[in-house]
Protein backbone atom coordinates (compact mmCIF):
# COMPACT_ATOMS: atom_id res chain seq x y z
CA UNK A 1 0.00 0.00 0.00
CA UNK A 2 1.54 3.71 -1.22
CA UNK A 3 0.66 6.34 1.13
CA UNK A 4 -0.01 9.54 -0.44
CA UNK A 5 1.73 11.80 2.61
CA UNK A 6 3.32 11.10 5.91
CA UNK A 7 1.77 11.62 9.13
CA UNK A 8 3.25 14.98 9.51
CA UNK A 9 2.46 15.98 6.15
CA UNK A 10 -1.00 15.15 7.02
CA UNK A 11 -1.21 17.24 10.12
CA UNK A 12 0.81 19.86 7.83
CA UNK A 13 -2.22 20.39 5.41
CA UNK A 14 -4.92 20.42 8.05
CA UNK A 15 -3.04 22.84 9.70
CA UNK A 16 -2.86 25.06 6.36
CA UNK A 17 -6.89 24.12 5.94
CA UNK A 18 -7.63 25.49 9.31
CA UNK A 19 -5.31 28.35 9.47
CA UNK A 20 -6.93 29.87 6.08
CA UNK A 21 -3.46 31.84 6.16
CA UNK A 22 -0.30 31.87 5.18
CA UNK A 23 1.87 30.64 7.85
CA UNK A 24 5.38 30.61 8.46
CA UNK A 25 7.49 27.60 8.82
CA UNK A 26 8.44 28.34 12.53
CA UNK A 27 4.88 28.91 13.25
CA UNK A 28 4.06 25.44 11.75
CA UNK A 29 7.01 24.12 13.66
CA UNK A 30 5.80 25.48 16.62
CA UNK A 31 2.08 24.57 16.35
CA UNK A 32 2.31 20.96 15.32
CA UNK A 33 5.60 21.02 18.26
CA UNK A 34 7.79 19.79 15.72
CA UNK A 35 11.65 20.94 14.78
CA UNK A 36 11.63 23.70 12.46
CA UNK A 37 13.88 21.91 10.31
CA UNK A 38 11.58 18.71 9.85
CA UNK A 39 8.88 21.38 9.45
CA UNK A 40 10.61 22.73 6.65
CA UNK A 41 11.88 19.47 4.97
CA UNK A 42 8.02 17.94 4.98
CA UNK A 43 6.87 21.66 3.66
CA UNK A 44 9.62 21.60 0.79
CA UNK A 45 7.94 18.03 -0.18
CA UNK A 46 4.58 18.87 0.06
CA UNK A 47 5.84 22.02 -2.43
CA UNK A 48 7.17 19.45 -4.68
CA UNK A 49 4.38 17.43 -4.94
CA UNK A 50 2.15 20.53 -5.61
CA UNK A 51 0.07 20.77 -2.64
CA UNK A 52 1.38 24.04 -1.16
CA UNK A 53 2.49 27.34 -2.39
CA UNK A 54 5.22 29.61 -0.50
CA UNK A 55 6.83 33.08 -0.73
CA UNK A 56 9.99 34.26 0.71
CA UNK A 57 9.93 37.75 2.52
CA UNK A 58 13.04 38.91 3.96
CA UNK A 59 14.11 35.57 6.20
CA UNK A 60 10.67 34.46 6.23
CA UNK A 61 8.86 31.64 3.79
CA UNK A 62 5.47 31.78 3.72
CA UNK A 63 3.69 28.58 3.34
CA UNK A 64 -0.14 27.83 2.16
CA UNK A 65 -2.57 25.35 0.95
CA UNK A 66 -2.56 25.58 -3.27
CA UNK A 67 -5.95 25.82 -4.19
Amino acid sequence: MNNKFTGNEKRIINLLYVARRPLTTKQVSEKLSIAWQTAKDHLLALYEKCYVNRKEESNRTYWWLRT
